[in-house]
């Protein structure tokens, strides 16, 4: 504190300046993790969704013998970052759906010049020669289109971040904890389990987009059947997601007289969930 007291004013007036904005700047936030666990002895690709995690550059576990590695970063985008992006798919790939904007342009246009005579020699967009990287590129802004969602359900984890996470095969089972490490600071921790059993995972949702009132059925999830039900071999773990108006189901064998113990974690894993119980 008698450092503090040999500052010069002005020095003093900075330093509880910058003091008082730190503590004003919003926190980083994570709101789920999934699968929220993995078996000792494999490597998962792991989905956490939050908000303020623009600059996202790590991962912890706590406890030994698990690692995370940060593979990708997707913030929420806007209506204008979605331009830009079919703009680049459009340099990239001359084929790649255009904007209803564009759409609308090309058929007042078409429209404005009918009747006109046709150029004879017509000269078409070639695509540029792709190679590995242009082609990864190209993948990564279409899944990014195709995630979009002009209005998610929960904007408080539409900030999604992907983490490799690797179990050794010696780790202690039990709960964990799992973290982000961002340029705001470290998010909140939410549990991580390390299991022994096989885990059987449904693949990862989209954003789900909100509901308006009376026409809920154009925000429920289009999925193929076969997502529907899920056949396993117990014992094991299971991770899944549910959204608003469906039904997961499981089969599996079992014998008459089996006794069959199943354990439910919910607000467990998401504390904020109220109509999730642990059984």
């Amino acid at each position: 504190m008698s450092r503090l007291l040999w500052l010069p004013m002005c020095g003093l007036v900075a330093l509880l300046a910058v003091a008082s904005s730190a503590r004003g700047q919003a926190k980083p936030y994570i709101g789920f993790v999934y699968p929220a666990g993995a078996q000792q002895d494999t490597t998962v690709q792991v989905k956490l969704g939050g908000q303020r995690l623009v600059g996202t550059h790590g991962a912890v576990v706590s406890g030994e013998g698990v690692s995370a590695k940060l593979t990708e970063y997707n913030k929420k985008l806007g209506n204008q970052e979605m331009t830009l992006l079919r703009e680049q798919l459009r340099e990239l790939r001359p084929n790649a759906p255009k904007s209803a904007r564009a759409k609308n342009a090309k058929g007042k246009n078409k429209r404005k010049n009918a009747g006109r005579n046709k150029p004879k020699n017509k000269v078409r967009n070639k695509s540029l020669p792709q190679n590995k990287e242009t082609r990864a590129l190209i993948a990564r802004i279409e899944k990014r289109l195709g995630d979009f969602v002009r209005r998610p359900a929960c904007a408080a984890i539409s900030d999604i971040v992907l983490v490799e996470v690797t179990v050794a095969p010696d780790a202690e089972p039990g709960a964990r904890e799992i973290r982000l490490l961002t340029q705001r600071g470290v998010t909140n921790p939410l549990v991580f389990y390390v299991g022994q059993q096989p885990e059987v995972a449904r693949k990862p949702m989209k954003t789900c987009p909100t509901q308006v009132l009376g026409k809920e059925q154009f925000a429920l999830r289009k999925r193929p059947n076969e997502e529907v039900e899920n056949r396993i071999s117990v014992p094991c773990t299971l991770n899944g997601q549910i959204a608003s108006g469906e039904v997961n189901r499981y089969r599996f064998k079992a014998r008459k007289r089996q006794r069959l113990v199943i354990s439910v974690k919910g607000r467990e894993l998401i504390p904020y969930t109220t109509n999730l119980k642990d059984r």
